[in-house]
């Protein structure tokens, strides 16, 4: 995804006059299977679907981001796991600007 369609779905929201409504879901967590559900259950009312990519240094996020993703570092989530369930969401056509981002 490029800067260019962020740029694109934020003038959409203000031509709109609302906010943007941004998810953030870690890749894994609670599991690949679920996290792919999640992703799709948000993104038919999100306008920007943001997906972190763990890893096992992140403490600059919050409590709840390092505990999502401690669980998909344990359920084996890898980063081909990640582009996976990215490129699947993809290929949905999902109306929502996806955003893949490190955890």
């Amino acid at each position: 995804m490029s800067s260019s369609n962020l740029a694109i779905t934020f003038k959409k929201c203000k031509q709109e006059n609302r906010p943007a409504l941004l998810t953030y879901i870690v890749a894994g967590d609670p599991n690949k299977k679920k996290s792919f559900e999640i992703l799709k259950a948000v993104s038919s009312h999100a306008d920007i679907c943001e997906i972190g990519v763990s890893h096992n240094c992140n403490t600059g996020d919050g409590k709840q981001i390092q505990d999502s993703t401690y669980r998909a570092i344990k359920n084996g989530i890898k980063i081909k796991d990640t582009f996976r369930i990215s490129n699947d969401f993809f290929l949905l056509g999902s109306p929502a600007t996806m955003y893949v981002k490190r955890a």
